[in-house]
């Protein structure tokens, strides 16, 4: 079940651009889960400042392709038909295959296909959620997302999912994470929880507070971060950050609780969990939306790791300059 936190997006003063650093990491992204794209479904979607198509074609492959037409520019998010293994064009009937390239114009009369085509995004679907590698100079995926273990297992409920539009970029989000002194100011927590981080190449690893409660993150790039909890209730959530556009990025969590064997549904425990992270997640959003980004913070003792996150996001930026 998805529930969007807020129907509009957080108002601000001013549109400029407010990072020293490109708004579109290099990494893999949330586009959709996995049940809400059967065979034969085509859906629109606009992310990282760009129109695309996402397709499943008959044979239950995912397709994300650049959005319009290379003939007459039509968008093939609204029209577009999946046949077989491709999709076709609702403005002249031209078909495009599974890599972008036409393979079909059901009208020519001469031999032979045009050289043209849209641009053909690389895709995985992991544990029920289809991803996007996004790279603005065309890196291949060096790493892979994992599957995780609870997806699908007896007993596990879920996605149940949260979202928001913020205005923010992929980095304040992650550096959430980090910041263990905002749990207190921000979120009530009574003491500043420890934070033991370890770095695994694009994995940032993370367990912070004590013997009866622990919070472990496990960050794959900059916008796909695990939390898991055992106690009191087994539980895990993705928070998923996609960038629309330079200035908002689109921010799921998407929840697996463990509601015991044969459980279908979600127990008022269960719910409770999720609307109490929601809650402290929406404090959240409120602040992003208005903040800037300090390059060169005056961290002092107590703030946590966010240098050392700092330095680890720096393999993420292609294309400009990294955060200090």
């Amino acid at each position: 079940m998805s529930i969007s936190m807020n129907s509009e997006r957080t108002p601000v003063s001013t549109d400029v651009y407010r990072y020293p650093f490109t708004p579109y990491p290099t990494g893999w992204y949330l586009l959709t889960e996995s049940a809400s794209l059967a065979p034969g479904d085509v859906m629109p979607l606009r992310y990282f400042g760009r129109d695309f198509v996402l397709f499943r074609t008959a044979g239950g492959k995912p397709v994300l392709l650049d959005a319009h037409c290379p003939h007459i520019g039509a968008h093939l998010g609204y029209g577009g038909t999946v046949e077989g293994e491709g999709i076709r064009c609702p403005f002249h009937s031209w078909r495009f295959d599974s890599s972008g390239r036409v393979d079909d114009i059901p009208y020519k009369t001469t031999p032979g296909l045009p050289d043209a085509g849209m641009a053909c995004w690389p895709v995985e679907e992991v544990s029920g959620l289809v991803l996007v590698h996004f790279s603005e100079v065309g890196t291949a995926p060096s790493w892979h997302v994992p599957e995780r273990s609870e997806w699908g297992a007896p007993g596990w409920v879920g996605y149940e999912t949260r979202s928001w539009n913020v205005r923010v970029h992929v980095q304040d989000l992650t550096e959430n994470i980090p910041d263990t002194t905002h749990f207190v100011s921000v979120h009530g927590l009574r003491a500043i929880p420890e934070a033991k981080v370890t770095i695994d190449d694009h994995v940032y690893r993370q367990v912070m507070g004590d013997d009866t409660y622990a919070l472990r993150h496990n960050v794959y790039g900059l916008g796909l971060a695990w939390l898991d909890v055992d106690a009191p209730l087994k539980y895990r959530f993705l928070v998923a950050s996609t960038p629309i556009d330079e200035q908002y990025v689109d921010m799921r969590l998407l929840f697996l609780i463990h509601e015991g064997d044969g459980a279908t549904e979600l127990s008022a425990k269960g719910r409770s969990i999720i609307e109490l992270i929601s809650k402290n997640t929406s404090l959240d959003v409120v602040i992003w939306g208005h903040k800037v980004y300090r390059d060169r913070p005056p961290l002092v003792a107590g703030d946590g790791p966010i240098g050392v996150m700092r330095k680890w996001a720096r393999q993420f930026y292609e294309t400009a300059s990294a955060p200090s």
